[in-house]
């Protein structure tokens, strides 16, 4: 992964859209030439988006003050891992959710360590290499139809896991941001 080409690709801000603000952190796990991505498993008995692997994060809140301090809480809520061990290296597109949401993503360094997970929260904490990410046989286009309108949404499979909606979205922007691959 390129992270130069990552700021190279600018950042696409949505401003006053969508219901809810929220924002995530893209980990990157260890050395950046690890290439190793850190995903969570919701858990099945949430409200939103249960079951649904997601990058950690949530719903910015009045006191954090900034979407970035959102996606640090929530993160270190959700994986047990100290603010200053999470390095922000960039920034991705605001994603719309057809749930109402605006997410903002950061990308980050963290360290190789054991986590702990939250588990009202998170049901499994994985690690996914790029390389097994861009491998043809684990992506696909799937047409979906949405208030009688179709469209085309990416989906990863990978470990048993179906990554698709706004997280594949984001992963989608990370991969052709910082890789050869293309979509």
């Amino acid at each position: 992964m390129d992270m130069d080409k990552l700021q190279k690709a600018g950042v696409k801000r949505i401003n006053g859209d969508g219901k809810f603000k929220a924002a995530v952190i893209v980990p990157i796990v260890g050395d950046i030439k690890n290439n190793k991505i850190l995903f969570t498993k919701r858990t099945d008995w949430l409200n939103e988006h249960p079951g649904q692997v997601s990058f950690p994060g949530g719903r910015y809140q009045r006191e954090d003050g900034n979407l970035k301090k959102t996606a640090v809480r929530e993160t270190t809520e959700e994986i047990g891992i100290d603010a200053n061990d999470i390095e922000i290296i960039g920034q991705l597109d605001d994603c719309k959710t057809i749930t109402g949401y605006t997410i903002t993503p950061f990308v980050a360094k963290i360290p190789k360590k054991e986590y702990v997970r939250n588990k009202n929260e998170v049901a499994e904490i994985f690690e996914c290499s790029v390389e097994r990410l861009m491998e043809r046989n684990n992506f696909e286009w799937k047409e979906c139809i949405k208030e009688e309108e179709d469209i085309l949404l990416p989906y990863f499979y990978v470990q048993g896991h179906i990554i698709w909606g706004a997280t594949a979205r984001i992963l989608l922007q990370l991969l052709e941001n910082t890789t050869e691959w293309k979509s």
